[in-house]
């Protein structure tokens, strides 16, 4: 039996040669050549008589053959964004003490110069001879860069095993299989993008739509008349999607399944809408790229989400609540900051073993920082980051908590709650509310609807209505940073 999952692309590849692997803008990539490719791209690897490669690159078929093409010459991968600034790359490579960078056109003009780098787009070296390397599940595989932008990205180590079976867990609990058509728009350089749905859709023996990025119309365009099946993505993601739908765009998605979001708080608004739109609900996962999978929905066991909560824990996963009063770990249910340990579970952050040894306990739990509630029946919702946590007066408040209850108001369309310093209760709470279509939402009805909703001590102190949030370009996320920052005039 494969015990890495290049060894389970080539038993693929074998079983059904003709089998498309990934459709990307050049067109289809059918197992049999999926697997040469991979050939080439590892023999190439071998010969380079280096440990660590870098791949850096926009999403497509070339990026998932030169990643799983280093797995198959037992070498590591280390992904990076290929939007980050040069001296973020630079660093990135330097960290990781890579010897050899695959890029694209666009990432190589960031490569700082002396340092070996080769295209994607090459015509890649055939050897009909070569015999794949008998690869140790143990052996380091992915080194991936979590998304930073005031501190040094983290370098987050996984091996091989832990990746095939953190892809494995998501294809069993989201049912994938050979007849599904797993949507890719999350950057590959993130274990999201790679493990989470590209890895999870090919092992199960589907196949890849991969987009080169995340623009609403380029989604549509790869979703009509492609038989996509499964789409995953960030909150801001579908929000995007439900704009350009109601603003002119036409979807054609009758195979559409299953849809997850992650990696932000749920927006019920834009789910309804998007539920409205296309008949399917948006399902939710919450996981971190340290341990994964830890909570999602099982579309079969839950066919519709419940509003606010991320999913159950998935078998084979555990979650179990923080208790400081007690200072013990318990399984719930409760409120509490959120260990985790599941089928995917980092190795360490790479060169870095204070950060590791501050991350996860002795016994391997991962310490998520996130506060999280599980309810009696097993249902988790994702309260907000305990480093974000607004304390007013000595109370904490989970911005998230806010953020639902205004969401919650017809005129409305989003929000962001946030901490700001205060002279007498040390943070205040204020409320950046937009409307529909540049439309400004009542802030005395928002103050009146938290008064009936919310505790006295979490109603905001402040409500200011604002147009479009600023997004993160390397997280596709609102840059609550970036928020803060202008609230406070810079001053933190």
């Amino acid at each position: 039996m494969a015990s890495v999952f290049t060894e389970i692309l080539g038993e693929l590849a074998r079983q059904e040669p003709t089998a498309t692997a990934v459709i990307d803008e050049l067109g289809g990539v059918s197992l049999e050549q999926f697997n040469a490719e991979i050939d080439a791209v590892a023999f190439e690897v071998a010969r380079s008589h280096t440990d660590r490669v870098a791949v850096i690159a926009s999403n497509s078929a070339r990026f998932l053959v030169h990643v799983f093409g280093v797995w198959r010459a037992g070498r590591t991968a280390v992904t990076i964004y290929p939007s980050s600034p040069a001296a973020e790359i630079a660093y990135a490579l330097d960290h990781s003490e890579v010897g050899l960078v695959f890029a694209d056109e666009a990432a190589a003009a960031k490569i700082p110069d002396g340092r070996p780098v080769v295209l994607l787009d090459r015509d890649l070296p055939h050897n009909s001879d070569y015999s794949p390397e008998t690869v140790d599940p143990r052996e380091d595989a992915l080194i991936c860069y979590t998304s930073g932008s005031t501190q040094r990205p983290k370098a987050v180590l996984h091996s091989h095993a832990s990746v095939l079976q953190g892809a494995q867990a998501y294809a069993k609990v989201w049912h994938l299989g050979p007849r599904d058509t797993t949507l890719v728009v999350l950057p590959m350089a993130w274990a999201f993008g790679l493990v989470t749905t590209s890895m999870a859709g090919l092992v199960s023996g589907g196949r890849i739509r991969s987009v080169r990025r995340a623009h609403p119309e380029a989604v549509i365009d790869a979703i009509n008349g492609s038989g996509v099946t499964f789409v995953a993505g960030v909150t801001t993601v579908f929000a995007k999607l439900v704009t350009a739908l109601n603003t002119g765009s036409r979807l054609d998605a009758p195979s559409l399944r299953l849809c997850i979001s992650g990696g932000e708080p749920r927006h019920e608004g834009v789910f309804t809408e998007w539920r409205r739109l296309t008949g399917v609900p948006v399902h939710d996962v919450y996981a971190a790229s340290e341990c994964f999978p830890v909570v999602t929905y099982d579309p079969l066991l839950d066919p519709e989400p419940v509003a606010g909560y991320a999913g159950r824990i998935v078998e084979g996963s555990e979650l179990q609540l923080w208790d400081e009063e007690s200072a013990t770990l318990a399984p719930g249910p409760g409120i509490g900051e959120a260990f985790v340990r599941g089928g995917a579970f980092f190795s360490c952050y790479q060169g870095d073993p204070e950060l590791t040894d501050k991350a996860r306990t002795a016994d391997g739990w991962y310490r998520t920082g996130d506060i999280v509630e599980v309810r009696d029946d097993g249902l988790v919702r994702v309260l907000g980051r305990l480093s974000g946590m607004i304390i007013r007066g000595g109370a904490n408040v989970a911005p998230a908590e806010v953020e639902r209850a205004i969401r919650d108001l017809d005129d409305v369309d989003d929000v962001v709650v946030l901490g700001v310093p205060d002279a007498v209760y040390g943070q205040r709470i204020v409320a950046l509310v937009r409307g529909f279509d540049g439309r400004a939402p009542d802030v005395e009805a928002v103050l009146e609807h938290c008064r009936q909703q919310l505790a006295g001590y979490k109603v905001p102190s402040e409500v200011i209505v604002t147009g479009d949030f600023p997004v993160n370009d390397r997280t596709g996320k609102i840059d609550r940073r970036l928020l803060e920052s202008q609230l406070t005039g810079g001053a933190q």
